[in-house]
């Protein structure tokens, strides 16, 4: 279990500062811009939006675990591999999608929540949490793989979460809207945590393609 927690912190540490950065920094950046919070009201708006989309993430992560209970039930025991080996594939997949996606990977619901509609952090980072990019779902994936019961999704969910609220790149994003205009027109930059955030993702679908098959 330390290695998995591990491996999802450190994943949340570089996720939420790559492919993340697609999602929630406009969120942040526009809210930031819209309402114009002084740097302690724009630290605690940038707090209050990651507790909340780490409490999001905690339920989905308890999901995870009942899905997870629900695999290796006596109904799908015999299959417990197969299902694995698939997941692994769509984490793996997921890995690869990501380093050659060319946009971020959203959708019209973050458009929505970048307008700022929402005059609430809470709210704005409860919802995002609820409609997670690409990456996210790979990480789920795994967690349903490795999860033997709920309380053991919504740990794991837990410690990925934590590692992207503390990320730095997507901290100083949320409290600077100049900063994210600065790191989306970086190249260079994007490219490379892209490819590290990749790499992770199709690591852990490598890792549990050769768990099950060997």
């Amino acid at each position: 279990m330390k290695e998995s927690l591990y491996y999802l912190f450190l994943s949340g540490l570089i996720l939420g500062s790559g492919p993340c950065i697609g999602f929630c920094a406009p969120i942040l950046a526009s809210y930031i811009a819209n309402y114009k919070p002084s740097l302690r009201k724009a630290l605690i708006s940038y707090f209050s939006f990651s507790s909340a989309k780490l409490i999001s993430y905690m339920i989905i992560g308890f999901l995870c675990g009942v899905f997870s209970g629900i695999f290796t039930s006596g109904v799908f025991v015999g299959y417990l591999n197969i299902i694995n080996i698939i997941l692994g594939i769509f984490i793996l997949a997921v890995g690869i999608l990501t380093i050659i996606a060319k946009e971020p990977l959203s959708n019209k619901y973050c458009l929505f929540l970048s307008k700022g509609n929402l005059k609430n952090a809470s709210i704005l980072g409860f919802l995002a949490g609820f409609s997670p990019c690409l990456p996210f779902l790979g990480i789920l994936n795994y967690i349903i793989i490795i999860s033997r019961s709920p309380i053991d999704g919504l740990i794991y969910a837990f410690v990925f979460g934590l590692g992207t609220t503390i990320s730095p790149v997507i901290l100083l994003i949320g409290l600077s809207g100049k900063l994210a205009g600065s790191f989306s027109g970086n190249e260079k930059v994007k490219m490379i945590i892209k490819v590290v955030s990749s790499l992770i993702l199709i690591f852990l679908g490598i890792t549990i393609i050769l768990q099950r098959l060997f």
